[in-house]
């Protein structure tokens, strides 16, 4: 039996955990929610979750994580045939929260269920997986031919965030904002399991828009995590609005990954506000390799 990758889940209370656009569950609601569908999760081999960004998703992904089952997250946009594939590919035993319609007929149907924020279920239940067993089984944007699914085991994913967290000084008093897709190592991984290790918050903007980001920054929240483009919309839009640039001015710590930065839209940050951006790097199979 492993050490849980989410302590925090299963300890704290009242303390605020998680929120997308503007629902939020605390620490004692979100164990609750996820150790009842937990228990419906029982004997999976695999989990995959239709990894749309809500508070369904942020369940689903703790319940599998804290119950030591490989948790497949699947991006809702994909095609039928690469829906196909990663779905025939990985083999999972439940799909938590897909649409009734819209899915391909599979050889293998894995079992349909729903998470629901709500629900209050106890205590979470206590993994049997390994440090080497699989965490998460993400897989690539198939640039190269077909996506392939890269298997993180629990230990890769512990030591990359506490090392990122060394790195950024990242402690539970941080309070993480972004709008990333839950389907990728950055938003998923960093994004969600980052601040539920470290006991703080994340408030995912549900849908990036700069002004989004910019207010909750002004509101509390301590870091930002985005990719070029999302930089570059704030940059622009800093240019015009003094909201923006008062918000990017609270942030302790703006990251930028996922491609490299271009040093106009870095150039243009700096000046504006006097925040210099943190670049790291990784990939979907190695998770995170350096942090600038």
């Amino acid at each position: 039996m492993t050490a849980s990758l989410l302590q925090p889940v299963r300890e704290l209370g009242d303390e605020p955990a998680v929120c997308v656009a503007g629902q939020g569950l605390t620490y004692w609601e979100l164990r609750e929610a996820a150790a009842a569908l937990a228990t419906r999760l029982r004997g999976a081999g695999r989990v995959a979750v239709w990894a749309d960004s809500t508070l369904e998703t942020c369940v689903a992904v703790v319940a599998a994580i804290e119950a030591g089952i490989p948790l497949v997250p699947v991006n809702p946009k994909l095609g039928e045939s690469e829906l196909t594939h990663v779905l025939s590919d990985s083999r999972p035993d439940v799909l938590v929260g897909a649409p009734d319609a819209g899915l391909p007929e599979l050889e293998h149907e894995p079992r349909r269920v729903t998470a629901d924020p709500q629900a209050r279920g106890g205590d979470l239940p206590d993994g049997e997986a390994g440090d080497e067993d699989p965490a998460l089984i993400i897989y690539t944007s198939g640039t190269a031919g077909r996506p392939k699914g890269a298997v993180l085991p629990r230990r890769a994913l512990a030591s990359n965030l506490d090392a990122l967290a060394d790195a950024w000084d990242w402690t539970g008093e941080d309070v993480l904002t972004h709008g990333l897709p839950l389907f990728h190592v950055h938003g998923l991984a960093l994004g969600l399991l980052g601040p539920l290790r470290r006991g703080g918050e994340l408030r995912h903007l549900g849908r990036f828009e700069p002004a989004g980001a910019a207010a909750a920054l002004r509101d509390g929240a301590t870091m930002l995590f985005g990719v070029p483009t999302m930089y570059h919309r704030l940059g622009r839009a800093a240019e015009e609005d003094g909201a923006i640039v008062d918000g990017l001015r609270h942030a302790r710590l703006l990251v930028s990954g996922s491609a490299p930065l271009p040093a106009p839209d870095f150039e243009r940050v700096a000046r504006l506000t006097g925040q210099q951006i943190v670049e790291r790097y990784g990939l979907t199979e190695t998770l995170m390799n350096t942090a600038v």
